[in-house]
This record gives structure tokens, sequence and C-alpha cells, in this order.
């Protein structure tokens, strides 16, 4: 149930007033749409916890080491952090939209809503098919694709916490290390720097990590699909997203800096480890410490970080896909949801593509099963330009509808600056990420490996919009009613007397 600040904006009122827009009446088709019976019982610490880890899985402990290859550590903090300014300002955008309009499907809804119904259709599909290819691989890094352990796995914020509070014992482990105060290679400090140097591949090595970037920062967008489900959305999402600056800043940046004064990248066990785990930075900066119970724990910290990593897949992909059978872009059955508010159907039908983790038990399709996992980066670059392009829309829907933006729980920051660069800062990375495959000798199979899902995309919104014909949405009548929940101006004026000078210029930094 929503707290005694939150009401529900009512079909019909008679109120006139200038800073409040007449609320016309939504159906009942319009009302499953914005809440098709999830329960709406997510609490902020619940949504907090999301944001800054909910799906950090086993990309961050052990695919990061590739990552160190391909780039270096200045190529791999230059590639993270370019994303992650690009990933922020997608939040903005996002968080705006959600805190106003807490629909099931979030930014797969605001697509349909303030672009074309097509759009939306193929942009769902398109973020689902991200998450079917992070299903497989982790259930494939489980290395346990057996019934148990797939009923084993629900949600569990005593996962994320673990996770979070392994990394920043890692980062106090790496200064001790670095030092000399434990370990037997005496003072390290910035010397792998020098030798074997800050960059792998210079230019080239940098644009190879955007995309393994994006992919590891997917997921972050799980803040909108829950609001839905949020029991007060208008202060929870606000405060999720505000986290996600947090969680570029901390957890990956000081993440990926605390190991490069650990780990070379030319270290021989990042490219040539036996197994997963051997290969990855973690286990490799304390086993060349001499401390090999440290790369035993990394170890099992792995194995937790997968289960985690499968919680956030499952729900997020279960969700998206629920919320496209409610808008008929998906089969019916998939849109059931039970008394529990959990959506079954679309829970079990999301979970059975982990079964193309088998494909690796065959080394040739195996192939196959590593381009579905490379090419979930340049689907997530779709799916956050598709977002930044809706909230462009949604604010000239406002704008045409004469709704003020006082009635916004939470407001973009740099609008429309930020929004502007999400967008074309998108499209460049879907179009330009791979030109690596350009180079001399061209290479076919990177080519589709990068692009294959731009004609997937187009394919999907093509046939949709032919078979239904559908139209760009007229801004002067888009629905901004379903999903509103709308703020007590008095909680509203409470909130900021409260706020220190302190922690409004912190809320200006963190968006």
């Amino acid at each position: 149930m929503a707290s005694d600040s939150i009401h529900e904006v009512p079909f019909e009122t008679d109120v006139k007033d200038d800073t409040v827009p007449e609320i016309q009446e939504v159906d009942q088709e319009d009302r499953e749409v914005a809440d098709p019976g999830l329960k709406r019982s997510l609490k902020s610490r619940h949504m907090q916890m999301l944001a800054i880890g909910g799906v950090i899985g086993p990309g961050y402990f052990v695919g990061i080491g590739s990552g160190f290859t391909n780039g270096g550590p200045a190529g791999l903090l230059l590639g993270f952090g370019i994303v992650g300014i690009l990933l922020w300002v997608v939040m903005q955008s996002l968080g705006e939209m959600a805190a106003f309009l807490a629909v099931s499907g979030s930014f797969t809804n605001y697509t349909s809503r303030f672009l074309d119904p097509a759009l939306g259709f193929s942009l769902g599909w398109n973020y689902d098919f991200l998450w079917f290819g992070i299903l497989a691989a982790e259930y494939n890094n489980l290395g346990l694709v057996t019934w148990e352990c797939w009923l084993l796995v629900k949600p569990s914020s005593f996962l994320t916490a673990t996770k979070l509070i392994f990394i920043f014992a890692f980062f106090v482990c790496s200064i001790l290390i670095t030092s000399g105060a434990i370990g037997n290679q005496g003072k390290v400090g910035f010397k792998y720097y020098n030798d074997p140097g800050a960059f792998a591949d210079g230019v080239t090595g940098v644009f190879k990590v955007f995309v393994f970037a994006a992919l590891q920062y997917s997921g972050t967008e799980m803040i909108g699909l829950t609001a839905g489900e949020s029991a007060n959305p208008a202060r929870d999402v606000p405060k999720a997203v505000r986290f996600v600056f947090w969680r570029v800043l901390v957890v990956f940046l000081g993440g990926i800096f605390f190991l490069s004064l650990c780990v070379p990248w030319n270290d021989p066990g990042l490219l040539s480890g036996t197994s997963k785990t051997a290969r990855s930075p973690f286990v490799i900066s304390f086993v060349n410490a001499g401390l090999p119970r440290g790369g035993d724990a990394v170890n099992a910290i792995i194995i937790v970080t997968i289960l985690s990593a499968l919680n956030g897949a499952l729900y997020v992909s279960s969700r998206c896909v629920s919320a496209l059978a409610h808008e008929q872009k998906a089969p019916k059955f998939l849109g059931h949801i039970n008394k529990r508010g959990v959506p079954t159907y679309a829970l079990v039908f999301c979970n059975l593509f982990g079964f193309i983790s088998l494909l690796n038990l065959s080394s040739s399709a195996g192939h196959v099963y590593s381009w579905l996992v490379n090419i979930t980066g340049v689907a997530t670059f779709i799916t956050w330009g598709g977002i930044c392009w809706a909230h462009i829309r949604f604010r000239k829907a406002m704008a045409l509808q004469g709704l003020s933006l006082d009635e916004l729980p939470f407001k973009a920051a740099f609008y429309p600056y930020g929004a502007y660069i999400g967008l074309f800062g998108n499209l460049f990375f879907i179009f330009f990420q791979g030109w690596t495959a350009f180079l001399s000798p061209f290479s076919v199979e990177d080519f589709f490996m990068n692009y294959i899902m731009i004609p997937v995309f187009a394919i999907m919104y093509l046939a949709y919009k032919l078979w239904n014909k559908t139209k760009w949405v007229d801004l002067s009548s888009a629905d901004l009613v379903t999903g509103r929940r709308e703020i007590d101006p008095e909680m509203r004026l409470r909130d900021m007397k409260k706020q220190s000078i302190g922690k409004r210029i912190a809320t200006v930094i963190t968006g």
C-alpha cells in the first residue's frame, strides 16, 4: 500500500487550479496496464539496493579481466567512465518519467505512449533478448543447470549486500597489498601503470571496452521497471536514481582502479586461465601477493554473485515480458499474475532461455552462444537511446497539454542537454562501437557480432508497424494519466524545508 503522503490520482476531479491539470477518466483496460496485479510492496531500501548492486554479477568479478587485456587500466577506466556518464543521463531521463508515471513495463510503455507502439514493441523485445542472453550466461557460469538450481533462485537483498561488502573489503585489501602491509610482493604502488603501461591497445582497446561496459551497467534501468511495484515511487525512484552516481563512481570505477594497482593487464593468468574463475583479476591479485586463501574467498563470492545476477535477470525479464503481454505485444498468457503478485508464466518462459547455456556442450554451438553474450551490449545502447528519446517526447507532451513542471516529483538534471546527449551518445555507440571489425583484415564475424541487433530491431519494428498499422503518437493527446500517483504538496514542502544546503549541493551533483 502507498504511504499516507501518496495518493492515487482520482479519475474525476473538480480541481481547476493552474498547477494541477484536469484528470481524464481512465478505462479499466488502461488501469490494468498501469497495475496488472503486481504488488506495490517494494520499499525504498529495496530499490536502492537494486540501483547500486542488484545486477553486479560474475562479469564484474571475472569478465572484467578481458577488459584489462583489451584496454589496459587507463583504457578500462576511460571506457567505463564515458559509458558511466551516458548511463547517468539515461537514468535522469528514466527517473523523471518513472517517478511521475509508475507503470509496469516502464520505458517500453513510455515508448509506446510518446513515440510509436511499434517502437514500444521492438524496444521491449530487444530488452528481453538482452536479458535472455544474460540469463543463459549466468546459468552457464554457475555450471549447475538443474531443476533444483532453477527453483532455488528468488529475489534476495542479502545476496546484493554480500557482494557490496566484499567489494569494499577488497578495496581495503588492495591498499594493504600495494603498500606492502600484507603479502610478499613488497610495495607495489603504481608501477603497473609504467610497466606494462596504462593502455593495452590505444584507441582500439578503449573502443573494445565500450560494449563490455554497457553490458556491465545494463540492468540499472530496472529501477524504472520496479516503479510500478514501489509503495511510493515519487519518493523511492529519485532516491534510487541518485544511487546510480555512486554505483558508477565507487563500485565500478573504484573497483577498476584498485584492481589496476594489484594486477598488470598482461598478467598470464588473465590471458590463459584454465577456468573462468581462474581468470578473475580479483583472484589473481591475491594469488600474486602470496595470499591464496583470499583467492578462495573470491571464488566463493563469484558463486554468490551468479545467484544474485540470476535473481535480477529473472526479475527484470519476467516483468518486461508480462508488461508486453498486458500491452498485447506478447502472448496473452504471459501476462498472468498469481495471487502473490508474481508473473508466473512469464517467469517460467524467461527461465527456459537458461537452456541456451547447454549449447556449450558442443564447440560449434558454444561459438554461437558467445555471439549471444557479446551482442547484449549493443542491445543495451538501443534500450538507453529509446529511454532518452521517450523522455524528450514526454516533456513535449507535458508542454502541449499545459502541465507544469512543478507536477514532477523528480526533474532530470541538465534537461534538455542531458536527454539529447543520451540519445545521440547511444546512437553513436550503436553504429560506431564495432568499427574495429573494419580494420585490416576485415572480419565478417566481428561485423555481424557487433551489428546484428540493428537489423533485428528494425525488422521487429517494421513488422509490427505494418501488421498493426500503427501511427506516431499525437503528443497533444498522449496519455499522461495512467500510472500517475501525485505527491501531497504539503509533503513536498516539508521535504524541501528539511534539506540542508549541503544536501542540496549533493542533490545537484548526483541528480
